[in-house]
């Protein structure tokens, strides 16, 4: 105890002569004040300009301009004396701090430091950030000081290493500033660890007005996207004007008319926000799914926070998402097995009811095509909106990870939009070049759609063998997923915080996480209860109360048994509730579920969902100072974040999904009428 107190005493004593030293050279009128005359003032003048002192590695043009700077700063220049505060301090003593787990970060004024300009001196300010890690001691290589072993393996978590960010002459390289610092720092061992602490900078991480400037033009391809967006908005002004005009006028039954009209913002907006229930609908799912997409949003922007030094006391973050009351936000990974739990239910639930109606008759063509023109058109939205104008919104400390992940998307692209992304994306998910993970849903989900008729079609057409033979894959899928936890050693969750965990994540990610085999059984489960849904519909079904309010639960004794069947355990919970809450034993759930208010924010899940992850990130590249987490402040960011993001998801679903919507509805009609003497 009395050890921490003399740490912390020493700490306290190094800050306050720093803000004496500051005081001084601020206020002091004596222009013979030499920044030679006190060793704490040498020593807080080169944590600020490191690249002023050494000569090692270092360009000469750097140097020059550097003393050059540190010399206007001595005269008091208000540019130089700018430039000096919108400079973060490095305190040694703070990047790494013996038995504390928090990320030191010296953010430095991001604005500040690129307005710095003077007609005085060939250079502007330029803002660099450097990272800090440890590097083993015996490794004789860390005499030098560089990290390149690192760089060749940069993942996110690069990003939650202290850091300081220095406002220099724009002259100056990442290379100058990594030299800088590593001579600065020296050979210096952290206490009671055989690990020495490392300068690393990236020249990503530098940023100069005229950087930002370059990054915010627009190329060809960049206005012809912007064009189409134009002409699109066009489009629906006409429509709605013409909509609201002619309303009541004019016959609507002719199809350019019509055509027209699918387009109308006041029509979609109609639909939007309409409470009325669909005949036969399972009115319950609306309120799961609204549910669900806020604990997706909500998990994920906690998420972001973690990644991205969005926060300072990442481990004050991570103890309160630990708490019981907390755990229903941080499981936040139970939800995607709700969606492919209702996603199954759904397509077998109308498709069952098509083939009744039909007599059989399956259209596998119509099948398809409808579905991706459902979900295609918003996709290629988002999917062109975060290529090239996504980078442009905004700039940040962070923002060279927004410029990566649009980069990446512009490269990629076609594997999105032919849903394969989820096995041929070039990178880990720990990369920083990592475009669109929560994409990876979508491959699946479709995936599993294009494969849905294989159980679907034998269940209507045989019953008992079709269920016998997709309760047959089920299991069959289940063992392929635990062979695979066997064969890579994988861990149970994502959601694990030990540090031998993270090397193993992106095998998990890649081989059961996004792996549609892996991922699947709670989509037959789904399957499986839209068929008992659909054959028990207007029958009353009896079922003991107690009965009702039991739960599925299975004990997770091995990591193995967790890994593969915690997805279809959850999805047999949810799959149980709404079984209840249609058959009239859902009680207060159920009225709570079908609330009529759930449905316009229903509607808007699916511009939800592609919108929220890329916003939160957004957000957090953008950050000019890390946020201190407290109750209060983390509340109101995420809720705010949690808006925003449907007040943009409702925009996009009134402009893209529901004008798609409605020209497939026109396009390609539901027809009830089966086709005489045809089989399939």
């Amino acid at each position: 105890m009395m050890s921490v107190f003399l740490s912390l005493q020493k700490k306290l004593s190094i800050l306050l002569l720093n803000f004496v030293l500051f005081s001084v050279l601020t206020i002091s009128g004596n222009s013979s004040f030499s920044f030679s005359q006190n060793q704490f003032e040498e020593w807080s003048i080169q944590s600020s300009v490191p690249t002023a002192w050494f000569n090692s590695n270092i360009s000469e043009k750097c140097i020059q301009h550097s003393r050059e700077y540190l010399a206007a700063l001595h005269n008091r220049l208000p540019w130089a004396v700018k430039m000096y505060k919108s400079s973060a301090r490095l305190v040694e003593n703070l990047i790494y701090i013996e038995g504390d787990e928090n990320e030191h970060h010296e953010s430095g004024l991001f604005d500040e430091c690129l307005t710095v300009q003077s007609d005085g001196v060939p250079f502007q300010g330029k803002y660099c950030t450097v990272f800090f890690g440890l590097q083993a001691v015996e490794d004789k290589s860390n005499q030098e000081h560089n990290f390149n072993a690192e760089k060749e393996k940069e993942t996110v978590h690069n990003n939650q290493m202290p850091s300081v960010s220095f406002c220099l002459p724009s002259t100056c390289s990442a290379d100058d500033l990594n030299s800088a610092v590593a001579q600065l720092l020296g050979s210096r061992v952290i206490k009671g660890r055989n690990f020495s602490v490392i300068a690393i900078a990236n020249e990503n991480d530098c940023y100069t007005e005229e950087k930002v400037q370059a990054n915010s033009r627009f190329d060809n391809i960049t206005v012809t996207i912007l064009s189409v967006f134009c002409l699109l908005a066009l489009t629906i002004t006409t429509a709605t004007l013409h909509d609201s005009i002619t309303d009541n006028v004019v016959s609507r039954n002719s199809f350019a008319v019509r055509l027209l009209h699918c387009f109308s913002a006041k029509k979609n907006c109609k639909t939007l926000l309409s409470t009325e229930v669909a005949k036969d609908s399972l009115s319950c799912v609306h309120g799961i799914r609204v549910l669900s997409t806020c604990w997706i949003v909500l998990f994920h922007i906690g998420g972001s926070f973690v990644i991205l030094r969005t926060i300072y006391n990442k481990k004050t973050f991570i103890k309160n998402a630990l708490q019981w009351e907390l755990q229903f936000l941080s499981n936040g990974f139970f939800a995607v097995d709700t969606f492919f739990l209702m996603s199954g239910l759904l397509v077998a639930f109308t498709q069952l009811r098509e083939l009744d109606q039909n007599k059989g008759s399956f259209n596998l063509k119509k099948f398809y095509v409808r579905r991706y023109i459902r979900l295609t058109p918003v996709y290629a939205t988002i999917l062109a909106f975060l290529a090239k104008i996504g980078s442009h919104v905004a700039t940040g400390p962070n923002w060279n990870l927004i410029q990566r992940i649009s980069k990446c998307t512009r490269e990629n692209w076609w594997m999105h939009l032919l849903y394969v992304n989820n096995f041929m994306h070039p990178y880990s998910i720990s990369s920083p070049d990592y475009a669109f993970g929560e994409s990876w849903y979508l491959a699946c989900d479709m995936q599993m759609f294009l494969i849905s008729p294989l159980f679907i079609y034998p269940i209507w057409r045989w019953k008992g063998a079709g269920l016998i033979w997709t309760a047959i894959c089920l299991f069959v899928f289940l063992g392929t997923s635990a062979s695979v936890f066997i064969a890579y050693d994988l861990i149970p969750t994502l959601l694990v915080f030990r540090p031998s965990f993270r090397q193993k994540m992106d095998t998990y990610y890649d081989k059961h996480y996004t792996d549609t085999t892996a991922r699947i059984p709670p989509y037959l489960i789904g399957i499986l209860l839209g068929w008992l849904l659909h054959t028990t519909k207007g029958r009353k079904i009896y079922i003991n109360k107690y009965l009702v309010a039991a739960v599925p639960v299975i004990n997770p004794l091995i990591v193995v048994s967790y890994g593969v069947l915690h997805h279809s355990a959850w999805a047999i919970t949810i799959g149980w509730i709404i079984f209840a809450c249609t058959h009239g034993y859902g009680g207060f759930i159920n009225r709570f579920l079908s609330w009529k208010l759930f449905l316009p924010f229903s509607r808007m899940s699916y511009a939800v969902y592609l919108i929220h992850a890329n916003l939160a990130i957004s957000y957090g590249a953008q950050s000019r100072k890390p946020l201190y987490v407290s109750q209060l402040p983390t509340l109101t960011t995420s809720f705010g974040l949690l808006g925003l993001v449907f007040l943009f998801a409702s925009v996009v679903t009134i402009m893209v999904e529901m004008p798609f919507l409605n020209l497939e509805k026109l396009l390609l009609p539901y027809n009830s009428k089966a086709p005489e003497k045809k089989k399939m």
